[in-house]
């Protein structure tokens, strides 16, 4: 849609005597609040110019002040006219047009529907891409008049022509709008805020406007820039959220939730629960008032967030006869939001284990110096609203407190107690468990007990239960072919020594135990297992080693076991040693016969030498049995 214009954007297309106009209108009544040196230099020439009377001094004057100002002498005659006809601040005005662009309206917004359309769906175009396909455009020429363009030029035919003719803006002219553009787009003005009376929240279907208390409702939560132990282990669990409400005509804050969990629906119902009860706290909170906000709002407003159109606050909604809105915009939950802020950094930032909003920013003692359990952090929140802000000024009325413009801000009457009873919607969701002896029943690793529950042994119950203190258990009947069930009672945890106690924290501090007794217990397993693996590995190792040795001992003996006979034993007579080589060479074959061969090559098997001498030369053999073993004794 081509965008609006005003003449102070495009002074191109004024005619001069409009232009003449305008300047003299915004120049009539101007007074200099700076006096810059070179406005009084002005001042002092045009002033030495107007007091001489002589027509020749009056000229050489006028010439000295254009030199020393450079300027033409018809500009400074014109500056004595202004001065004359207007006024001397006159003198203190540049020229109007200094810093602008002179471009038509309707590239204007051409160029920024380029830009606008460059940063949808993810894209981000730069500056210099628009101008490069403004260029891509012009070279198309002729072809700009085909239909196939008509949607992308339609409201700009002027556009057209002139791409189609090769002009287009220069890269610095669309730098200019651009950065124009841009500058105005983010140019964010605070709001002063709506009036006492007649206020209104804008919403989806239309204003509400705020006529009185307990009319609207706002809830929103955040999580809280701070870190928090558990109070058992003093061990750092995480960052707490915050589910708040708000009454809109008063601003007091009329209830809250605390949990580790993301805020949910049921976070939200117990927010709403706590909000519409009366309050009491003990000595142990050491308030110094009282909180007597309470009641059920007309409207709920809130953001669009998934938890706020769950069926389950449809059903809070309805059992407690209120009417749900969501804000039209963001800026619509100002109220809450700047609450928010002030946890955060007026109370929050005291206490070690504060974060800051920043996680890059994040102080790295954060975690060391974390102190405050969930409890802590609920003292000091509900004593922060109920001693200070819910008691601090009223900012729209003066001298009037939030609590007392809440007092007063009813019109007929003050609300009326609603029964808690009808308020167990908001706990938390149900769960079916058995009734067991002495009516009790396991739940979340507890064991709860109560009186009503012994006439209902072996039968099954529905429990519901607030996150914030699961120490304390609400039965019903379970619900039979979709009847709703009946209230029994009220069930304690039977060995829990505290009073009070969050699910988050009971869940922290059984994953704890449990991966404590994690690793006592793996390490005696795994090292268990570790040895009897190894044992079983070492003695498969010995077995095969043994294994191997005994088949090696076999082999050897198979293969090399020695077939040399004694030929020549030390005590043997020269006839014996004769018939032992004459049975050697009849019984060994031709195979056996390059064995011994290699022994006795110096006997000559088929001449022996007849003479004694020779045989009686010859040293006599050690005879050899095994031969391994003669290598091994003699090698």
């Amino acid at each position: 849609m081509p965008r609006k214009s005003t003449s102070k954007a495009f002074p191109a297309f004024e005619t001069a005597e409009e232009t003449a106009q305008t300047e003299e209108e915004q120049t009539k009544h101007l007074l200099v609040h700076e006096d810059s040196p070179h406005y009084l230099k002005k001042v002092e020439l045009i002033d030495a110019i107007r007091q001489i009377s002589n027509k020749a001094a009056r000229r050489d004057a006028i010439a000295d002040a254009a030199k020393a100002l450079g300027k033409s002498t018809r500009t400074i005659k014109r500056m004595i006219e202004k001065v004359e006809q207007v006024g001397v601040a006159t003198l203190a005005v540049g020229r109007k047009d200094k810093g602008q662009y002179r471009i038509s309206k309707y590239w204007h917004d051409f160029i920024v529907s380029l830009h606008e359309w460059g940063h949808r769906e993810g894209s981000r175009i730069n500056h210099n891409q628009i101008f490069g396909y403004l260029k891509a455009l012009a070279s198309k020429g002729e072809e700009l008049k085909d239909k196939k363009y008509n949607e992308k030029f339609k409201g700009y035919s002027q556009v057209r022509e002139d791409l189609i003719a090769g002009k287009h803006p220069s890269h610095v002219t669309v730098y200019k709008i651009i950065n124009c553009y841009l500058e105005e787009k983010n140019n964010k003005v605070r709001h002063p805020g709506s009036p006492v009376e007649r206020q209104i929240i804008q919403t989806t279907e239309g204003n509400l406007e705020i006529t009185h208390s307990n009319q609207i409702w706002q809830i929103d939560h955040t999580k809280l820039d701070i870190l928090l132990v558990d109070e058992e282990f003093r061990k750092v669990i995480g960052r707490a959220y915050i589910t708040l409400v708000m009454d809109s005509y008063s601003g007091c804050v009329t209830g809250f939730h605390l949990g580790f969990e993301p805020a949910g629906s049921h976070e939200v119902g117990l927010a709403l629960r706590h909000a519409i009860l009366p309050k009491y706290y003990g000595t142990e909170y050491k308030l110094q008032k009282t909180w007597d906000i309470y009641g059920v709002p007309e409207y709920v407003v809130t953001d669009r967030a998934k938890e706020f159109k769950s069926g389950h606050f449809k059903q809070i909604s309805l059992q407690l006869d209120f009417i749900k809105r969501l804000r039209a915009f963001p800026q619509a939950g100002g109220l809450i939001e700047s609450i928010f802020d002030k946890i955060n950094k007026e109370i929050l930032s005291l206490y070690g284990g504060y974060t800051g909003s920043s996680v890059e920013e994040r102080p790295p003692e954060a975690e060391k110096t974390a102190c405050l359990t969930l409890d802590d952090l609920e003292k000091i929140l509900v004593s922060y609203f109920v001693d200070h802000y819910n008691y601090h000024d009223y900012p729209r009325v003066k001298d009037k407190k939030r609590i007392k413009r809440w007092k007063s801000g009813f019109l007929l009457e003050e609300p009326e107690l609603i029964d808690e009873r009808e308020l167990d919607i908001c706990l938390m969701k149900i769960a079916i468990r058995n009734v067991e002896k002495y009516g009790s029943v396991n739940f979340l690793g507890w064991v709860y007990q109560g009186d009503c529950l012994l006439n209902y042994q072996g039968k099954q119950v529905s429990l519901r239960y607030d996150k914030r203190n699961i120490t304390t258990v609400l039965a019903y009947t379970r619900p039979i072919n979709g009847d709703p069930g009946e209230f029994i009672g009220v069930i304690q945890a039977r060995d829990c020594e505290r009073e009070r106690m969050s699910l988050a924290e009971l869940n922290y501090i059984k994953k704890k135990l449990r991966d404590e007794g994690k690793e006592v217990d793996n390490s005696s397993i795994l090292n268990e297992r570790l040895a009897r693996f190894e044992h079983v590995e070492q003695t498969r190792k010995e077995r095969r080693k043994e294994n191997r040795k005994k088949a090696q001992q076999k082999h050897e003996i198979k293969t090399n076991k020695s077939k040399v006979v004694e030929l020549f034993p030390e005590n043997a007579v020269p006839e014996e040693i004769t018939i032992s080589q004459e049975n050697l060479i009849s019984t060994f074959d031709a195979d056996s016969e390059n064995i011994v061969n290699s022994i006795d090559k110096q006997v000559p098997h088929n001449k022996p030498d007849p003479s004694p001498t020779a045989k009686t030369r010859r040293r006599p053999r050690v005879g050899v049995k095994d031969w391994n073993q003669f290598m091994k004794d003699n090698w």
